[in-house]
This record gives C-alpha cells, sequence and structure tokens, in this order.
C-alpha cells in the first residue's frame, strides 16, 4: 500500500490542485467569497507550484503506475475499507481539511491511478455508525466488481437502507471469463474428452459451462481425422438447440488458438440458449452441401456415441 499511499499525497500536497485552480480562477479573483472557505483555502494553493515541480510529480505519478501494474498482476481486486473510521458533523466542521483528507485514506489515490471501485456495505457498528469495505481494480473492471460486490452485499445481512427490508435472494449469474479472457464456444473434437480438448487446456483455458445454442443451429458431420462437426446458423426457428461447451482462454492465447482453426471451420458468434452470445465456431455454409445433417443427435458427443466402433 505504500506506494497508493504515496499518490493519495500527490493529490493534495502536488500539482494537481493546480488543475482546480484553473477553473476557478477567474471566480477567485471576481468574487471569492462566493466560495466555499475550505474550498478556497485548498484551491488558492493550486497557484503556487512551478512547472519543475508539475514534472516532477508527472515523473513520480508514472513510476507509482508501474508499481500498480506490478501490484495487479498478481490480484484480481483490493479489499480495503471504505474509510478508517466514522467522524461525527461536529469534528469535520472543526479540522474539515485534516478530516476530509484522513476519510479518503483508502480511495484518495484511485483516481490518478485509474482505478475503478465499488464501495459496499458492510456492518454496523455498535456505536450505530455504518461500515463498509470498497473494491478497487484496474479501470474498466467495474462490471467485475460489481459481481464481487452483490455477493458480498448479499452475505452482509444488512436490511436494504432506512426501508429495513431484508436483502433479496442473489439469482444465480451466468459464467462468464474473468478479466483479460475471452469466452469460445465449442461444438465438437475440442469438447471435453474428444481428441482436441488438449489444446484448449494447454492454453490455459478453462471451462465454463455445459449449455446449448438457441435453436437457430444445424449441426453437420464433415469427416475428416479426427472426425469434426460443423455448426451453421439458419433462420430463427428454423434449427435446433445444439449441444455445446463455453471456455474461457486468456486473451493472448485466443489469438493464437483462432489462427490453427482450418478452414471451412470459423470463429463467428454463436447465440446461446439463455441468449447470450459468444465467439465460437461455425462453418462455411458452402462445405455443408452434401455433408450429413446430424442435428437431430442434438450435439456432436451424442453422434459420436451413435457410430460403431
Amino acid at each position: 500500500m505504500t506506494a497508493f499511499y504515496e499518490t493519495a499525497r500527490l493529490l493534495y500536497e502536488g500539482p494537481w490542485v493546480a488543475e482546480r485552480y484553473i477553473v476557478m480562477r477567474d471566480l477567485l479573483v471576481s468574487n471569492p467569497d462566493a466560495i466555499h472557505p475550505v474550498t478556497r483555502q485548498i484551491t488558492v494553493q493550486g497557484a503556487r507550484p512551478s512547472a519543475v515541480d508539475a514534472f516532477a510529480a508527472f515523473y513520480k505519478l508514472e513510476e507509482m503506475r508501474r508499481v500498480r501494474d506490478a501490484a495487479f498482476g498478481r490480484i484480481d481486486a483490493l479489499l480495503l475499507p471504505t474509510a478508517p473510521t466514522a467522524y461525527t458533523v461536529e469534528q469535520v466542521t472543526a479540522d474539515p481539511i485534516t478530516l476530509n483528507s484522513r476519510l479518503g485514506t483508502y480511495t484518495n489515490f484511485v483516481n490518478l491511478l485509474d482505478l475503478c471501485g465499488l464501495a459496499v456495505p458492510c456492518a454496523i457498528r455498535g456505536d450505530g455508525a455504518p461500515s463498509g469495505v470498497t473494491l478497487l481494480a484496474p479501470g474498466g473492471q467495474d462490471a467485475f466488481l460489481a459481481a464481487i460486490g452483490r455477493a458480498l452485499h448479499a452475505a452482509s445481512g444488512l436490511p436494504l437502507g432506512a426501508l429495513g427490508q431484508p436483502h433479496p435472494p442473489l439469482e444465480d449469474l451466468p459464467p462468464e471469463p474473468m478479466p483479460g479472457e475471452i469466452a469460445i464456444a465449442v461444438v465438437g473434437a475440442h469438447l471435453s474428452g474428444m481428441p482436441l480438448n488438449g489444446e484448449l487446456t494447454a492454453l490455459g483455458a478453462r471451462l465454463l459451462e455445459r449449455t446449448s445454442t438457441a435453436p437457430d443451429y444445424k449441426l453437420y458431420s464433415l469427416g475428416g481425422s479426427p472426425a469434426k462437426p460443423g455448426l451453421l446458423r439458419v433462420a430463427a426457428g428454423a434449427g435446433a438447440a445444439v449441444e455445446i461447451e463455453v471456455w474461457a482462454l486468456p486473451a493472448d492465447a485466443f489469438g493464437r488458438f483462432v489462427s490453427a482453426v482450418p478452414p471451412p471451420l470459423s470463429i463467428g458468434t454463436v447465440r446461446l440458449c439463455a441468449g447470450r452470445a459468444v465467439k465460437g465456431f461455425l462453418v462455411e455454409a458452402e462445405s455443408v452441401s452434401g455433408a450429413r445433417d446430424i442435428t437431430t443427435f442434438g450435439g456432436w458427443r451424442a453422434f459420436m456415441a451413435s457410430q460403431p466402433g
């Protein structure tokens, strides 16, 4: 946390206060009394840093961002107190700058480090004051934090705010790839236990779910060694639901995997029975001419089990 705390000091003690000063400079000159005294006291300090100070702070921030990258290379998210304590209004009024800065101990660095954050209610202290935690992750991972936060909130046992109503039961979330992963639907030899499944696992893929497509597909046997099927999109409702598996591939491995897909197969968008869409194996329409339609088997695994030997 040391680097994060150093970044927080840059926010209030470094040249970034000058950004606020630029916005309010004209008002500070024309009508300073229109600005809250505490805000005014902080903002006027933005006129003091020099260009040298600004560049020194920029370099320092880049150093801190490298530390951030190293930290989040080893973890998925940070779980911190939302605030170190809870103050009364009277306490903050008596020392607003110090206490407000202290309340931001675990959040003042978030913007400069381009992190996203989600504050989650956690408990009510014995003295009646609220207590919470904040989840932090690299910018753009808000949905990932929301998935964790909903579970934390529900597990807290807290009622829904002043309503006093119990937290509703959580609905199951569909399996989703983690940040840095891409979901891909497989329909044939890459299914679990099939001959080419090792190509997925060797690249670090993990199984998300066994499901089926929307009823808009037909499945064909294309032959070859190993034997492989072709999944073809047809008019809505003109096909059937076909058994598939959805795997999560690391993003850097996804490209290597896709580049090895042989014709007439390709990677397109496959619609699932639940309405979601993921990338997955499809076949070129021209290539199914004369191929055996095996849609009625419901999937490649069932078709292969029906074959002699």
